[in-house]
């Protein structure tokens, strides 16, 4: 068993420990993680790396806790009838034998390797639902390991938009009111995935449900104020201005992506010039201390200036992406893909055309998240009609493929008058 738990540690770590500098890196995991000590030392000969001693039942224990075991005795006793069924397989007999503490174990070990944890989580969720298991779905969102700030974004993401996918199409309303209670599925579901398509439907009742809760933690009382003033947009609608009013003021301890959202309608509703300079200012100090959320904080001003054309949200955006974020994670590809389009829509207002036919020719649509990817293709199948009519090729097909997309979905803002003057409103003078 010790050779198991050799390999179990290093699935766990993520790294193979080869030498003195992995060995020193562990050590600092284990203890992050465990608040266990193990020197280095003890790494090292555990690992072979120097003369071998027999690890110290201490040792032992420690590193089975760090794989998630309560000991190394559970770890010899659990261990192999975990591992002897494929990984995915085991998530799935969990679930079949109706037993949530085997789930639980199923689950927590793909978080510990890696392994595909936010989709597992998510499947486990709606096979739980589907056997109308609904008290062992709130348990799963309150399992601590399980919480958001012990999440990963991009385990974050992919829960997120599995789950909006799920309930857009099925409806179960005891349990999603018992949902909406609750913090993480907040935290996972309600705000790391938002669906502009669903405004009207699914995703639109959340919010309105969930505005006079007198019970929600701070930042989700943030985020509704929010998005209640998109909404208004999205519906072709004036913003009335208690709804404006309520808009939170900026502060640097926000999450990048609800930063960059107060952002967008910040500069959207200000109406003097000074106010918009001391924002746009904000956000430049918070993208110099910030560089690596860069993409975090510019992809829902990109969003907001592709769909309102506001003169100055769009000046600033455009100039802001002059230097193209990093990329280090899953979910900021779907970022820079929302970026990219924004960017070819500003060539196009340019006139320069064959720059935003390379840009949308190198952003597949695959690239970006559901929730953000139905209004993303209408855009781009948009802005490919207007490239292909400047060089007078044909364009019915796009034409015909364009009014079908339209047509399915529930956004009045995408009327004919929005599309016809799009460019035209991009490129408004100053109205100051």
């Amino acid at each position: 068993m010790l050779q198991d738990l050799k390999i179990q540690v290093e699935k766990t770590f993520g790294q193979k420990i080869d030498g003195r500098g992995k060995a020193e890196l562990l050590a600092e995991d284990i203890y992050l993680k465990t608040n266990l000590l193990l020197s280095y030392n003890t790494l090292r000969r555990f690992f072979g790396l120097v003369e071998n001693t027999k690890a110290s039942r201490s040792t032992l224990d420690t590193l089975a806790v760090y794989c998630g075991f309560s000991s190394y005795h559970d770890f010899c006793k659990r261990f192999p009838s975990i591992d002897h069924w494929p990984i995915w397989e085991g998530l799935f007999l969990s679930l079949a034998s109706l037993s949530y503490d085997q789930l639980l174990l199923q689950l927590k070990r793909r978080k510990i390797e890696h392994q595909d944890f936010g989709v597992a989580f998510a499947i486990a969720v709606k096979e739980l639902i589907g056997m109308q298991r609904h008290s062992e779905v709130l348990r799963l969102f309150r399992e601590p390991d399980f919480h958001f700030f012990n999440l990963h974004f991009d385990q974050v993401s992919q829960v997120g938009v599995i789950l909006n996918m799920y309930f857009r199409n099925h409806h179960h309303p005891k349990l999603e009111k018992l949902l909406l209670s609750e913090e993480n599925f907040l935290h996972l579901v309600v705000k790391s995935n938002i669906d502009y398509t669903q405004f009207n439907a699914k995703y639109g009742k959340w919010i309105v449900y969930l505005e006079p809760q007198t019970d929600l933690d701070a930042e989700t009382l943030l985020f509704i104020r929010c998005i209640k003033p998109f909404m208004y947009i999205a519906n072709n609608q004036s913003v009335p201005k208690a709804i404006i009013d309520r808009v939170p003021d900026l502060s640097s301890e926000q999450h990048p992506i609800l930063f960059g959202r107060i952002f967008c309608l910040k500069i959207i509703f200000s109406e003097q010039q000074l106010e918009r300079e001391y924002y746009i200012d904000l956000l430049e100090q918070r993208l110099q201390a910030e560089p690596s959320a860069r993409a975090e904080l510019l992809y829902v001003p990109a969003i907001h200036s592709l769909l309102t054309q506001e003169k100055y949200l769009t000046e600033f955006t455009e100039k802001a992406l002059e230097t193209t974020p990093p990329i280090f994670h899953w979910y900021q590809i779907s970022l820079l893909g929302i970026e990219e389009i924004f960017l070819a829509s500003r060539c196009i207002a340019r006139k320069d055309f064959q720059t935003a036919r390379q840009l949308l020719a190198n952003n597949p649509i695959e690239k970006i998240r559901f929730g953000y990817k139905t209004i993303m293709d209408i855009m781009c199948t948009f802005f490919q009609i207007q490239i292909d009519q400047h060089f007078n090729e044909d364009t019915a097909l796009l034409i015909t493929q364009f009014t079908e997309k339209c047509s399915q979905i529930n956004m009045p803002l995408f009327n004919q008058t929005y599309f016809d003057s799009y460019f035209a409103a991009a490129d408004c003078s100053d109205q100051n």
